[in-house]
């Protein structure tokens, strides 16, 4: 099933990846420009939101993937990206805290 996948497939799939990169990207300036006039932790916050965005990028990524894999019943593939976002979700959860 996975070789008669629609274009609409790879572009719900594109169209994550390019929102993020281009959110990360936007919302990364903001604070670099936000922290050349305004002294604090606000623009720090802005940026670690922006890199906080990078890494979620590639999670929401396969979580799409996955959805859509199960939507055309491909019940393989769909499986194999839910294993990879259950494996990102414990990885995440279990490094928090740590230093």
């Amino acid at each position: 099933m996975s070789q008669l996948r629609e274009p609409a497939f790879d572009r719900v799939v594109a169209l994550v990846l390019r929102v993020g990169a281009f959110g990360c990207f936007f919302i990364m300036l903001a604070g670099l420009v936000i922290g050349l006039f305004v002294p604090g932790h606000i623009p720090a916050a802005i940026k670690r939101a922006g890199v906080l965005l990078m890494l979620a990028t590639p999670v929401v990524r396969v979580a799409v993937a996955g959805v859509l894999f199960l939507r055309e019943k491909d019940w393989k593939y769909g499986a194999i990206s839910l294993g990879v976002l259950a494996i990102l979700v414990l990885s995440a959860v279990s490094g928090i805290g740590e230093h």
